[in-house]
């Protein structure tokens, strides 16, 4: 077998694993079972299933199989004006505690009107779509026209996308991730728009168009599972900070003896019982508020008697709560994925991190110890 042969094996079944990868999350997010969730995975799930159906085509142009299946004929040809509109929805359910409303459904409004005018070909017979194929001379201006039109359209939700995304605050693992899956996004576009020009301007190249559109959607599907792997893509960040608190007239005041003493019983019962620190995505304003104090006065009393600052309080709570899941018997099946998920991380990375800053060991090595007999 040829180096190209080769190549194009590889290539085929790299897109053969992205189709199954992008089913796989799509199934995985449709069993998400959080209400406020579930119009964002519903979105993101359809956003995958139309990539795996373009990567489905451009498997077939790849393997030269068009002729074989002529009713995949410009099968998927308006499926990229969908593509923009879900991920800018998707990324606007995820962020906004808004919820979409049926205005929403004009964002598919190209993509309907395209699809609507395609239907006069997709009901031809598979010979009149045969005979079509072997007359195939190139792109007709129209199609052209069309093509431009939604690389327009798909920019302009690309730039929608990032402005969203960047009015969000990155003070969570989950929003960091999600920006720099924003910027693979972007790589797959970019890839798009070349293969886009290459078919148009029929320009000879190693790389099909049907390889370099297909390698585009694998960076996308693959990112994505990527960032699945580092966060749970069913957990939800906050969207925006709250609102910032009325100014209190003696901010810089500090706290009495007294006044000290009851806020830190307060504010001990408060963690003990109700267990704030396992929300991911705890704010100081939230738990002041749930312990009847000012921003101010909470930051100040935790800065002055708990050794560190609001976050390393957190994150005190957030590994003892982990280190007793950890060594619970009941719990020896679950992940410690999911156990952190619960003990308030929503990293990873910064769960690691914290937890064998504070025990000089890591999760997997504090479960082992509670396994390994005196």
């Amino acid at each position: 077998m040829s180096i190209d042969g080769m190549f194009n094996l590889v290539l085929s079944w790299l897109f053969l694993l992205a189709i199954g990868q992008a089913f796989l999350m799509a199934a995985s997010l449709l069993s998400v079972r959080q209400p406020e969730m579930r119009t964002a995975n519903q979105l993101l799930s359809a956003l995958l299933l139309v990539f795996a159906a373009i990567i489905g085509h451009n498997w077939l142009g790849l393997n030269h199989l068009y002729q074989q299946y002529p009713h995949s004929a410009l099968a998927i040809v308006t499926l990229g004006l969908a593509v923009g509109p879900l991920q800018y929805l998707y990324l606007r359910a995820m962020l906004s505690d808004q919820p979409l409303g049926r205005r929403a459904l004009l964002h598919f409004a190209p993509f309907a009107a395209a699809t609507l005018a395609m239907m006069p070909f997709y009901l031809r017979s598979a010979e009149q779509k045969l005979a079509w194929l072997h007359h195939w001379d190139g792109w007709p201006w129209y199609m052209t026209v069309a093509g431009l039109s939604k690389l327009a359209i798909l920019l302009a939700y690309i730039r929608a996308t990032f402005l969203l995304v960047r009015r969000v605050p990155a003070e969570s693992d989950l929003v960091r991730d999600l920006r720099r899956l924003m910027h693979a996004w972007l790589v797959s576009a970019v890839l798009s728009i070349i293969a886009l020009a290459m078919e148009v301007l029929d320009v000879e190249t190693p790389l099909s168009g049907d390889a370099m559109d297909g390698i585009s959607l694998m960076v996308f599907v693959f990112a994505t599972a990527i960032t699945a792997m580092r966060l749970p893509l069913g957990y939800r960040p906050r969207a925006l900070p709250p609102p910032a608190p009325a100014k209190q007239r003696y901010a810089s005041k500090q706290l009495s003896a007294s006044d000290r003493d009851t806020f830190l019983a307060r504010l001990t019962d408060c963690m003990a019982q109700d267990q704030p620190y396992r929300n991911g995505e705890l704010k100081l304003e939230d738990l002041a508020a749930q312990v009847a104090m000012t921003p101010h006065e909470l930051s100040q009393l935790i800065n002055e008697n708990c050794g560190g600052n609001f976050a390393d309080y957190l994150n005190r709570h957030r590994v003892d709560a982990l280190k007793l899941a950890l060594h619970d018997p009941e719990q020896a099946s679950a992940s410690i994925l999911d156990l952190s998920i619960l003990a308030g991380f929503n990293s990873k990375s910064a769960m690691n991190r914290v937890f064998k800053k504070q025990t000089g060991m890591t999760p997997g090595e504090f479960r082992d110890q509670a396994r390994t007999p005196a």
